[in-house]
């Protein structure tokens, strides 16, 4: 009771005044007149005596009792309210604290998936890059092979325009000392040489063109075999592109089929472990055109569902390369909740 006093200040100076004015009552009841001795009796000692109403003082012992436990009642209501309402207030905080926590959450789970969608990107676009760069190293060799050739052929009739020049000074140098010797047999070298003459210059000629016939052969396979390797490469880098651009549409297939699953809701007459095909047309941006039931899960109110679904997860998540969005125009996914 102390304690209860203690925490409520105007219960304990409301029980002090109603003791100060009991103690009033009781003195101002009492009779404080002296009484004179009778005649003829000893003079003795006068006692003083005074006299109380016992039903007064019970009937103002029960009112102050009765307050007292008035006033009691009135603080412990008061202090169950306010522990009521205090023990509100902190279920209040630790449900918002949670809900607060389970947003961090959500954020943070979101971030780190933006995180790694962004990685892939990056990643991509350097690989892409080391391709491209690959391309250009392949262009400036053959460039270089091109030069080398042209330079070699080059070298080749300088060369063979040195030799034709020495074989006809030599033959030069021989007519004429042949010449000094005698007309007659001047004559008769100048038929021979006329006639070696020919045939070397058929000799030559058949040389010069099965050595032009095997240069041609060589400069045609080097260049047939330098574009397969071309064609090959080429066809390589097509096909890592092909593969990163699957990747992505798989990436956000998935992403859109999540989209839609979270916007979903159950209907309550339909059962589980249903699931149906779905045909979605998108306009760019994302938006939705229609919406298409192709394999039916067999109840009509989950097919309006499924649909309603997808319209209201629009804008569905498109890639940012807008030459992909050809492959998101006319989406079709299974739609099977989990």
């Amino acid at each position: 009771m102390w304690e209860m006093l203690t925490k409520d200040p105007k219960a304990l100076f409301l029980a002090i005044f109603v003791h100060l004015v009991l103690i009033g009552v009781l003195m101002f009841s009492l009779d404080w007149t002296p009484k004179a001795p009778l005649s003829g009796q000893p003079k003795s000692e006068v006692i003083k005596a005074v006299v109380l109403d016992d039903s007064k003082v019970a009937a103002e012992m029960d009112r102050l009792d009765a307050a007292e436990k008035r006033e009691e009642q009135e603080a412990a209501e008061r202090l169950r309210v306010l522990e009521e309402k205090a023990r509100e207030a902190e279920e209040t905080r630790k449900h918002e604290q949670q809900q607060l926590a389970e947003l961090k959450k959500k954020q943070e789970a979101e971030q780190q998936r933006q995180a790694e969608i962004e990685r892939k990107k990056v990643a991509e676009q350097q690989r892409l890059a080391e391709l491209k760069k690959q391309q250009e190293t392949i262009e400036r060799k053959k460039r270089e092979e091109e030069k080398r050739l042209a330079e070699l052929e080059a070298k080749r009739k300088m060369e063979e325009a040195e030799r034709q020049a020495a074989e006809e000074a030599k033959r030069k140098a021989e007519a004429e000392a042949k010449q000094k010797a005698a007309e007659e047999a001047k004559r008769k070298a100048e038929e021979v040489a006329k006639r070696k003459a020919a045939e070397e210059a058929k000799r030559k000629a058949e040389a010069e063109a099965k050595r032009k016939a095997a240069e041609a052969a060589r400069r045609k396979a080097a260049e047939q075999a330098l574009q397969e390797q071309l064609a090959a490469e080429g066809a390589q880098l097509d096909a890592a592109r092909e593969r990163a651009n699957q990747g992505v549409v798989a990436e956000y297939t998935a992403a859109i089929q999540q989209k839609v699953q979270r916007n979903w809701i159950r209907p309550s007459v339909s059962g589980s472990g249903l699931s149906c095909t779905v045909k979605v047309r998108l306009i760019p941006g994302g938006d939705v055109a229609s919406v298409q039931i192709v394999r039916s899960s067999g109840d009509p109110t989950f097919d309006r569902s499924v649909e309603t679904a997808v319209y209201r997860a629009a804008p569905l998540p498109l890639p940012p390369d807008s030459a992909l969005f050809d492959r998101f125009r006319e989406l079709q996914f299974i739609f099977s909740p989990t």
